[in-house]
């Protein structure tokens, strides 16, 4: 009977112990209020200010100048026009941004086509757009990615999925700065998530919405503060975050919004970090997927003053979940050391190692995630090893990432500068 009691005093105590010991707060070390004690992440995270420049990956042709969603699959990047255009999926080459492929959906019309999503078996189409709040006729095309061809192209035919909001008060509600727009949603376990495009409040609202063909009314979830109008996302089901895109109302700048380190598909309830593109040459960035890795592309609308775009991006810098804050992905077959680390004064040595033949890029962060040297490498013949002397001397004390990645691998790693 003493066995007995001890084991439940031992085992209160442990219960006692571990639940004592879970420490709520930020856990995310790039944050202003990181928590280092935090075991529990509660979303709270505060970043400063972050603006980036992404690269012009192409102009887009002139048939695609009203691209409002994206996917990737096939090794080619798809899109759609949104109100108005065919009733098409179009894909376009990932080096020239030609058009490669038309696929019609052929039971199907495009009142307001704004956004793809995607998972293993098929492809979705948002025909949610509703700029003036009084449409009744909101539908998702699904369309299987078996009867799309590799090349070549086809007519499909799509199931449908109609549905209304929770919330929605309907056609009496005043037309104007409405929160009952969609431009944006992701594919993922049995359901699909909208995310709104709200002109009365500048908030994002997330609903949920069965895969199944039929009639439903989305259920509202959550929603957060996004200071802007959401267009686009994507998720990364490997590396477990989310990006949308959207732009500011009535000034047009571009932003992204990168969730992660969130818990199941509560996807508002962790890290919600914002990054700025104001020097973007476009009217609306509309859309956004997921290539390889944390890899993405984000493309624009054209106008009579810009051109439609496609631009890249790399989250990495900002999502890794490490706790030291560095994304380290040796998804590649070379590897790199720095020496010494932490450096105060001379030259940091790059010591990379097995880097096959082939174009590479070498990047330098910040602390804050805003790139301070950036230069390409070329290797003509296979090496076993290859020194790299990178001057710091002039880098203020604190934190650095150097990335060095190809069209498939990443490899990064930190060093202090002291």
């Amino acid at each position: 009977m003493k066995i007995k009691y001890f084991i439940l005093a031992f085992f209160a105590f442990f219960v006692f112990k571990t639940a004592d010991s879970q420490v709520i707060g930020c856990t995310d070390p790039r944050a202003n209020n990181y928590n280092p004690e935090a075991t529990i992440n509660d979303g709270s995270c505060e970043y400063n200010i972050t603006l980036i420049n992404p690269p012009l990956r192409y102009l887009l042709p002139s048939e695609l100048d009203e691209t409002s969603g994206l996917a990737f699959f096939n090794g080619k990047l798809w899109t759609i026009n949104d109100s108005g255009g065919l009733p098409a999926l179009y894909a376009f080459d990932t080096i020239s941004g030609e058009i490669v492929q038309r696929i019609t959906v052929s039971n199907a019309q495009n009142v307001d086509w704004e956004a793809l999503a995607m998972d293993a078996d098929y492809i979705y189409i948002g025909d949610f757009g509703n700029n003036a709040g009084t449409r009744d006729d909101l539908v998702v095309y699904k369309v299987s990615l078996s009867d799309i061809p590799n090349t070549g192209n086809n007519h499909v035919i799509a199931e449908k999925i109609w549905f209304s909001y929770s919330d929605y008060p309907g056609k009496e509600m005043k037309p104007k700065n409405h929160n009952y727009d969609c431009e944006a949603f992701i594919a993922t376990d049995d359901s699909l998530y909208l995310f709104s495009k709200n002109r009365g409040d500048q908030r994002c609202k997330l609903y949920i919405l069965p895969k199944i063909p039929g009639e439903y009314t989305a259920q509202l979830v959550s929603s957060f503060d996004s200071k802007g109008l959401i267009t686009g996302a994507d998720i990364n089901i490997e590396s477990k975050e989310i990006t949308l895109v959207g732009y500011v109302n009535q000034t047009y700048i571009p932003f992204m919004w990168l969730l992660f380190d969130y818990d199941g598909n509560n996807y508002f309830d962790g890290n919600k970090r914002r990054i700025d593109m104001p020097n973007i040459l476009a009217s609306q960035t509309e859309a956004v997927c997921y290539t390889q890795g944390r890899n993405e592309v984000l493309t624009s609308e054209g106008n009579v003053f810009f051109s439609q775009s496609a631009y890249d991006f790399n989250s990495s810098v900002w999502t890794s979940s490490l706790p030291s804050g560095v994304g380290e992905e040796y998804s590649g077959v070379f590897d790199f050391t720095l020496s010494p680390n932490p450096i105060n004064t001379g030259k940091l040595t790059i010591d990379i190692t097995d880097l096959p033949i082939g174009l590479y890029q070498l990047e330098v962060y910040d602390s804050l995630g805003n790139k301070i040297m950036g230069n390409n490498i070329t290797m003509r013949k296979k090496s076993g090893r290859t020194k790299i002397k990178l001057k710091v001397s002039s880098y203020n004390g604190g934190i650095y990432y150097i990335r060095m990645y190809s069209t498939n691998q990443v490899v990064e790693k930190k060093f202090i500068k002291i």
